[in-house]
C-alpha cells in the first residue's frame, strides 16, 4: 500500500501524447492525456504496465475513423524514491506501434487501456535512458474495499495529472483534490444515464487529465502508536483511473464533477496484459 502522498507519488503521473496513422500516413495532429505506470513486483524482474483511458490511445473508441495508433510519447519526471530531497529528472520516451490491451466488445463502455512495457532490461530498451516512477499493483483497491465501504462516498481523493489550461499543457503534474460523490457499490448516474463500473467525484478535472491515477485516503488498522496518540491512521489506495469530467456543455474544457473507472475492473485488464497479480485478493 501507499502510506502517504509525497513527491514520488506525485511524479507517478506521466504526460502522454499520441500520434495516429491513416492509410499508412502518419497524421500530424496528436491527442494528449495522462497515464501512470504500474509495477507487478519489486526489483528489475517486475513487469511494468502503462495505464490510461482507452479514448486517449484508441482513435476508434468513440468513432470509427479506421485510424491506427502509430506511437505513444511518454514524458515526465523521475523522482528518486530513496532520495526524496533530490530534484526530479526529466524523462522522455517514444513507444512505436505499442500493443494496447482493452476489454472485449461486451465491455466497450469501460474506458481503460493498458500498454505492457516489459520487464527489467526490456523496459530500459523500450525507454532508452528513461526511467519513470511506478505504483505497485498491491495498492489497487479491491472489490471488497468498495463493497465493504472502505472506499466509499465522502472519502477524500487525489489525482495527479497534466491538465491543459489555456491551450498549454502543464510542465509538471498538478495534484487535484476532491471527494467521492456517488456510492461506488452502484453504477454512477447522471440523469437517466448510467455509467457502469464508474464513480463520480466532486473534483475539478481539465482536458489532459484523462488517465490520471485516482488515489483515495482510507482508514487502516491502527498500530500501537496510533492508539497511544489517539490519531486516526490512514493509508492511500489506488481507487481507479480518471476518465474525465461531466460535460455541462459541448465546449466545456473543465468540470466540477469528474468520474473514474474502478480499480477492480482494471485488474481483469492487467491480467489480460500479463501482469502477475495473483497475490491480490479480488473476490
Amino acid at each position: 500500500m501507499l502510506k502517504q502522498i509525497d513527491a514520488t507519488t506525485l511524479y507517478s503521473a506521466v504526460r502522454l501524447a499520441v500520434r495516429f496513422s491513416e492509410y499508412g500516413e502518419l497524421r500530424q495532429n496528436v491527442g494528449i492525456g495522462t497515464g501512470f505506470v504500474l509495477s507487478d513486483g519489486p526489483g528489475r524482474d517486475a513487469g511494468r504496465y502503462l495505464v490510461t483511458n482507452r479514448h486517449v490511445v484508441d482513435p476508434n473508441y468513440e468513432k470509427d475513423r479506421r485510424w491506427q495508433l502509430a506511437e505513444a510519447q511518454i514524458r515526465g519526471y523521475f523522482q528518486h524514491p530513496r532520495d526524496p530531497q533530490s530534484s526530479p529528472e526529466w524523462q522522455e520516451a517514444v513507444l512505436a506501434t505499442p500493443v494496447v490491451h482493452t476489454l472485449p466488445p461486451s465491455a466497450w463502455h469501460v474506458d481503460l487501456a493498458v500498454l505492457p512495457l516489459g520487464t527489467g532490461n526490456a523496459v530500459e530498451v523500450a525507454f532508452g535512458s528513461g526511467r519513470f516512477n511506478s505504483l505497485p499493483v498491491r495498492s489497487l483497491a479491491s472489490q471488497r474495499d468498495f463493497h465493504e465501504s472502505r472506499v466509499t462516498v465522502g472519502r477524500q481523493i487525489l489525482m495527479p495529472g497534466y491538465p491543459g489550461i489555456q491551450e498549454r499543457v502543464a510542465d509538471r503534474p498538478i495534484l487535484v483534490g476532491g471527494v467521492i460523490a456517488s456510492d461506488p457499490r452502484f453504477p454512477a448516474a447522471v440523469g437517466p444515464h448510467e455509467m457502469r463500473a464508474e464513480v463520480l467525484c466532486h473534483a475539478f478535472s481539465w482536458e489532459g487529465m484523462s488517465g490520471s491515477p485516482v488515489l483515495c485516503l482510507v482508514p487502516r488498522a491502527p498500530s500501537w502508536d496510533d492508539m497511544e496518540s489517539g490519531e486516526l491512521s490512514t493509508e492511500i489506495v489506488l481507487a481507479g483511473v480518471n476518465a474525465g469530467h461531466i460535460n455541462v456543455r459541448d465546449d466545456a474544457a473543465a468540470g466540477a464533477i469528474s468520474r473514474f473507472v474502478r480499480s477492480d475492473v482494471l485488474v481483469g485488464l492487467l491480467r489480460q496484459a500479463g501482469a502477475n497479480i495473483s497475490n491480490i485478493l479480488f473476490p
